[in-house]
């Protein structure tokens, strides 16, 4: 996703920056770090411990100061290549600021997009929810920080992926009332191996099966949970869970059609 000025700023997969879909590189670690601590946070100044303590896992070498300024030198004339003028990297006694629009930033594209997207699905406007969501989906080129050393950042990027799971999760949504079942079921199936203990969905994949005519399936996934959250955790599925079972067995259309609540 550009913008005007052509310049976008990827963190959701290796660090880079982009100009007329041409890559432009960013010389070396810490300087990607110390990008991705700005790009976080656009228009805000960032704190030089806050910059430190992210860069280098609370552990930063005697001369980090001399490092940072060295590093927001490297980061302007980046930026300048890529057309955007040397004061896109602002310096306060504090610390330091990207002076860059979010748009430029393909995070915040994506989660705008996102919002779009969801406004668009409770609207029961599916064929346009569906084709925002592809195009917000293809900003993701692999994890977060994928070309990052720093832990902490890793870990801020790992947490930036439960947005990219819930934007797999509304897909799932949206395939359901498009009517491509086998679709959602694909999808959801996968997200429930990977995080087993989210009985939201579980609610939805029981939902997804419902819609395709599979009901046994759908009562099916409904005890798989129930005995994995005693096994794991000790508890018994959720109110929500619990009333998705019941308006499946009573065939309570109105709890079971696309973008109800239970």
């Amino acid at each position: 996703m550009t913008i005007r000025t052509g310049v976008t700023i990827r963190l959701l997969g290796p660090v880079t920056l982009v100009k007329n879909a041409l890559p432009i590189p960013i010389p070396g670690q810490r300087q990607k770090r110390f990008l991705c601590c700005l790009a976080l946070r656009p228009g805000q100044v960032i704190s030089k411990e806050l910059i430190s303590e992210e860069s280098w896992d609370g552990e930063p070498p005697l001369t980090v100061s001399g490092q940072l300024q060295t590093s927001a030198w490297m980061i302007r004339t980046a930026l300048e290549k890529a057309g955007l003028s040397r004061d896109a990297v602002g310096s306060h006694d504090s610390g330091y600021e990207l002076r860059v629009p979010a748009q430029a930033i393909d995070l915040f594209v994506f989660r705008e997009m996102v919002r779009d997207v969801r406004e668009a699905h409770a609207g029961g406007r599916y064929q346009d929810a569906s084709e925002r969501l592809d195009a917000a989906l293809d900003l993701w080129k692999g994890p977060v920080f994928a070309d990052v050393t720093s832990g902490r950042l890793r870990m801020r990027g790992e947490a930036l992926e439960e947005e990219r799971t819930a934007a797999v999760e509304l897909r799932a949504l949206i395939d359901v009332g498009l009517g491509r079942y086998s679709e959602a079921i694909a999808r959801l199936s996968e997200l429930v191996e990977r995080d087993p203990l989210r009985e939201d969905l579980y609610v939805s994949l029981m939902k997804a099966y419902y819609a395709e005519g599979r009901q046994a399936d759908a009562i099916q996934v409904f005890h798989r949970a129930k005995r994995y959250l005693r096994e794991h955790i000790g508890i018994n599925p959720g109110a929500r869970m619990t009333r998705m079972m019941q308006a499946i067995l009573r065939q309570e259309e109105q709890f079971l059609r696309v973008g109800s609540s239970v």
